[in-house]
């Protein structure tokens, strides 16, 4: 178990320490813009997402940035390192992975752990860095955040869904698939993934199982086959 991980916190859940205590960028990235609300906006996001950064002044020395984050008028200046404001997110979760994305060309997997519930937990990682922990109220909640993580460029896109209460699992699921076709879902064993005695700053106890229930494996779900007359699921038979 790596430096600062509590004591009894099984590997499954190591990733979720290993992304909050800082993320080691695979490259740099730096802030480059003329346009005053842009670059608030930018840094806005990018503070909020726990990203570091590098502000460079317009038309003055340049260091070496993997990412510079400008606008599209301005991005001819930057080469292919350029990255438009336009094209990226309000939501400073789904911009993190956008650039993380961004850093790496895509290669890792979007995961997002959901714990069902009364109220639902969820956790979303790009690789192993932690993109957001809450919880939501809703299927239509859970839907919004997972069709806003489709726009990170992944390898892949799995949503993870914890199957303690199979009924709630399977329709939550089927919100998903059907909201979200991007996105691959499973259903989880969840069994042990609640963490008692782990706590984090900020982190609820459902968002933790959600984390955990995003690293195991499982089983493939898929909605049935619509009937053609109908347009509707097709029966078991």
């Amino acid at each position: 178990m790596f430096k600062g991980a509590p004591a009894g916190l099984s590997s499954i859940a190591q990733p979720i320490l290993r992304a909050s205590d800082g993320l080691a960028l695979k490259g740099r990235v730096c802030v480059a813009t003329s346009e005053a609300r842009v670059y608030y906006s930018l840094v806005s996001r990018l503070r909020r997402a726990g990203l570091p950064f590098a502000s460079l002044v317009p038309g003055g020395r340049r260091p070496d940035c993997d990412v510079v984050l400008t606008t599209g008028a301005e991005a001819g200046s930057f080469g292919p390192a350029a990255v438009p404001a336009e094209l990226l997110d309000e939501d400073p979760f789904v911009f993190k992975g956008q650039i993380l994305s961004r850093m790496d060309g895509g290669r890792e997997t979007l995961l997002m752990g959901v714990d069902p519930g009364t109220r639902i937990g969820m956790a979303t990682y790009y690789g192993d860095d932690s993109l957001e922990f809450c919880t939501l109220d809703s299927a239509e909640d859970l839907c919004a955040k997972a069709a806003g993580f489709a726009k990170v460029r992944a390898r892949r896109f799995i949503v993870k869904i914890g199957n303690g209460s199979p009924a709630m699992a399977a329709a939550l699921a089927r919100s998903v698939s059907g909201m979200v076709p991007g996105a691959a879902v499973e259903i989880v064993d969840e069994a042990g993934t609640s963490v008692r005695g782990v706590k984090m700053r900020g982190v609820q106890g459902d968002q933790l199982a959600a984390a955990r229930i995003a690293f195991r494996k499982g089983v493939p779900f898929s909605l049935p086959p619509r009937s053609p007359a109908s347009g509707s699921p097709a029966s078991p038979g």
